[in-house]
């Protein structure tokens, strides 16, 4: 697979709550804080504003606009943000999965999307690098994204037998081409966004396709096609951190992932590269905060 793909699969996104709503006239919605996962929805009919707190001004929103909120901050989506809100909760709680809420009227405004969780661990090495919100908004972003939210708008409009999981499948595909074009804009350090780069993606996609080799800078370098110093220096620039260091990291979100479903130690310490239990204790203790031990009984106990 390729990295993103990688990262989406370790960290298991799952459709928490798939549905929407619809508004009309003047109105205005707080949502409060949520502590796990990444709202993906669009703006598939109107136009509204949303303002994240903590995230500066007001953002627009027009028809056809896909917005992601990865760090479950407060927000506000409003008819005008100078509205004062209502509480969410008189208006979604107790509303069934899939449904589409129906606010003041009901005409003029559909938002639609999901609610994700992560079943996997360590879900910030993808949201921590995310901005507050990610405004998809381009004419070329609408078109990729139309089909798959004008189908959701059909599944939920109308309860027919599988609706709510066809919609649930619908959303895990929007949220990675979301991803994904968020990737393609090239605005945000990090390693979503150095995926893009020819040859900082490429050395990405070779640790992860192979995590348990000995890389080292040198080799990563020469299977980019780059000098030794200009590969290091262009991947910390565009990904934050050094190959080695990244290497390490991706190694142990591997390893936790072994751990939880009851490996033993040695066997995840060998398949990642490292000659000794010790030196793969070591780092993952250094990188995670407990033993791999620790790991693997949190995980049997599940």
């Amino acid at each position: 697979m390729d990295p993103l793909s990688d990262v989406l699969a370790l960290l298991e996104p799952r459709s928490y709550r798939v549905g929407g709503f619809e508004a009309g006239g003047d109105w205005s919605i707080r949502f409060g804080a949520y502590q796990e996962g990444i709202k993906c929805y669009a703006l598939t009919a109107g136009r509204c504003w949303i303002t994240v707190e903590g995230a500066g001004a007001p953002v627009r929103l027009e028809e056809g606009d896909c917005f992601l909120l990865p760090h479950g901050w407060p927000f506000q989506i409003a008819s005008d943000p100078n509205l004062p809100p209502d509480d969410w909760r008189p208006h979604f709680e107790g509303s069934s999965e899939g449904a589409v809420v129906k606010l003041n009227g009901a005409h003029g405004v559909t938002v639609l999307g999901s609610h994700f969780q992560f079943a996997g661990p360590h879900a910030e090495m993808l949201l921590g690098l995310l901005p507050p919100i990610v405004h998809l908004q381009s004419e070329t972003d609408r078109v990729t994204l139309r089909w798959a939210f004008d189908r959701m708008r059909q599944e939920l409009a109308v309860a027919r037998p599988g609706s709510v999981l066809i919609a649930q499948h619908l959303a895990q595909m929007i949220l990675v081409q979301a991803l994904r074009l968020h990737l393609g804009d090239g605005k945000d350090v990090g390693w979503v966004s150095a995926l893009s780069d020819r040859q900082v993606g490429a050395a990405i996609a070779a640790i992860h396709r192979e995590p348990g080799r000995r890389w080292t800078v040198e080799s990563l370098a020469v299977e980019v096609g780059m000098s030794r110093s200009c590969f290091a220096a262009r991947f910390k620039q565009l990904v934050g951190e050094g190959p080695i260091e990244y290497l390490t990291r991706w190694r142990m979100l591997l390893a936790g992932r072994s751990l939880s479903r009851g490996e033993a130690v040695g066997a995840v310490a060998r398949s990642l590269g490292y000659e000794s239990e010790s030196a793969f204790s070591t780092a993952y203790k250094r990188v995670v905060g407990r033993t791999p031990s620790h790991s693997r009984r949190l995980g049997i106990d599940r």
